[in-house]
């Protein structure tokens, strides 16, 4: 029923609405000013934590170390909280867009671009996160750029099925592991850790003296050199591990058939599949690739070709030549160390050989494909690096060629 009456309800005032926002904001103000003391305390750790291992190179950003290291200065860069191998490389694959790339396992991380001294900015050593056929056909698919050249050490290891892949935890971004390393840095300081902060603070390489990026880098001289080659630091400059220990250790798989030496009769016929798709890919793309077997060390070749346990091995011996072969590739089979004139003191362990050995298979490469390689490396150079080479596990240092 309508009495007529007007309702007694007001709206605000504009001014009314002003000052109650204006409350309002004054509140949220003094809730996030006292919400920043209540974190400060925690912030303040967390950011300078972060700071140190971003100095540190711990949790630098791995496209920021890429480009430390396309400079002349050597460079070595090595974290000691998890692996992002395969982000790394291929982010210093691209930016540097070389002609050659060596692609393949830790086997293949002692080629260096002293190799190719007459254009050592035109290779880069991809090696390391592609222990298989699937590690290396998404490192060289992930390329932004076509290279000449791919020398690709194919470990006998990959066409036995009884081996079982090596599996990497999954890349992250440089975000999530900057939380990650500062986790990981501080459970090891509660537990009792100690670090040497001014040791790490000026970021020296123990080996040779030059800058050092990553704890590891720091601490054991350990790591991946400019081009991409690894300094053994472990073996070399820290002393964590010796050689004779990995060698004996490396024997005792092969008796036991155990990991890499794990006991196969048959030649994987999907994995040579895949590698046959893979060199499809590259022809079709006008790659060429130069294909090796890595070394063996001689006493643990001679074990392994003897104990009628990896009968796979011969096999694979007899048919990856015409494997390459058809499709106008070269292949080289160095798994008999002693035709390099090595012996077992020219290993780091049984199937890791030296810098010299190295240097050795690709001086044979260089000499067999002169139209591929002449024009990247001097013969007599590198033959007299060979000859005056006083240490098969360093013949070049740490220098990074002009």
């Amino acid at each position: 029923m309508d009495t007529g009456q007007q309702s007694s309800i007001t709206p605000p005032s504009r001014d009314s609405l002003s000052t109650q926002y204006s409350v309002l904001g004054t509140k949220k103000r003094s809730f996030l000013i006292k919400l920043a003391l209540y974190a400060l305390p925690f912030a303040i750790p967390f950011l300078l934590l972060s700071g140190f291992m971003i100095y540190t190179g711990e949790a630098m950003p791995l496209s920021w170390v890429a480009r430390t290291q396309m400079g002349d200065d050597p460079v070595l860069y090595r974290p000691r909280y998890g692996s992002r191998d395969m982000d790394f490389k291929v982010i210093s694959a691209n930016l540097r867009e070389p002609e050659i790339l060596t692609v393949g396992s830790s086997r293949v991380l002692q080629f260096r671009a002293q190799f190719f001294n007459l254009q050592p900015r035109a290779f880069y050593n991809t090696g390391a996160p592609s222990w298989t056929l699937d590690q290396v056909v998404e490192l060289v698919k992930r390329l932004d750029f076509t290279p000449r050249i791919l020398i690709l050490g194919v470990d006998q290891s990959l066409f036995n099925d009884a081996v079982v892949n090596t599996t990497f935890d999954p890349q992250v971004s440089d975000f999530a592991h900057l939380f990650m390393v500062n986790r990981s840095f501080m459970q090891e300081v509660i537990d009792g850790e100690e670090f040497d902060i001014g040791r790490y603070l000026a970021r020296v390489e123990p080996g040779h003296g030059g800058l050092a990026l990553g704890l590891r880098a720091i601490r054991d001289g350990h790591g991946f050199r400019n081009d991409g080659s690894e300094q053994y630091g472990d073996f070399l400059v820290a002393h964590w591990i010796y050689p004779q220990n990995e060698r004996q250790y490396h024997l005792d798989f092969v008796d036991k058939g155990m990991l890499q030496y794990a006991y196969g009769d048959t030649v994987s016929a999907s994995r040579m599949a895949q590698l046959e798709d893979f060199l499809t890919w590259c022809k079709d793309r006008g790659i060429t690739v130069i294909g090796f077997a890595p070394s063996f060390m001689p006493t643990l070749y001679q074990k392994i070709t003897n104990d009628g346990r990896h009968g796979y091995l011969q096999k694979l011996q007899a048919v990856l030549p015409d494997v390459f072969a058809q499709y106008d590739f070269p292949y080289f089979d160095f798994s008999d160390s002693t035709a390099l004139g090595a012996t077992d003191e020219d290993f780091f362990d049984g199937w890791h050989a030296s810098e010299q050995i190295n240097l050795r298979m690709y001086r044979q490469m260089l000499d067999a494909l002169p139209d591929f390689l002449g024009g990247y490396s001097d013969t007599a150079y590198l033959a007299a690096a060979d000859a005056g080479a006083t240490d098969t596990f360093d013949v070049f240092g740490d220098a990074y060629p002009p």
